[in-house]
């Protein structure tokens, strides 16, 4: 399990130098996409959707996308419809704390 990339870690309200797709939430997939990724301003809730990834990949042993290629998980990531499931979460409470983390929408993160 990879916690963080050190040598990206940039403080909150500035812009991004580096992602891990598999860590990287909905509205920048979108960014990253449509090629605005670097102008992205980092909050809160990005690192809020990381760490329901992270907690999903600790709780389950595996990570959420497996062995997708990084681009693959961007385009998942930005499609709407995409809701993760995390029904192979075990305990209930965790399950639901993943679930806050893993919400689409960055406000109610």
């Amino acid at each position: 399990v990879k916690a963080i990339d050190l040598e990206s870690a940039r403080p909150t309200r500035s812009n991004p130098v580096d992602y891990s797709p598999e860590a990287c939430p909905p509205e920048f997939a979108e960014a990253f996409l449509e090629g605005y990724g670097e102008e992205f301003v980092l909050q809160e809730s990005y690192d809020m959707w990381s760490l329901g990834m992270m907690m999903y990949e600790l709780s389950t042993g595996t990570g959420y996308f497996g062995s997708k290629n990084p681009t693959l998980i961007t385009k998942t990531l930005m499609n709407e419809a995409f809701l993760p499931n995390i029904d192979d979460v075990q305990d209930e409470k965790l399950r639901a704390l993943i679930g806050k983390c893993l919400n689409r929408n960055p406000k109610k993160r």
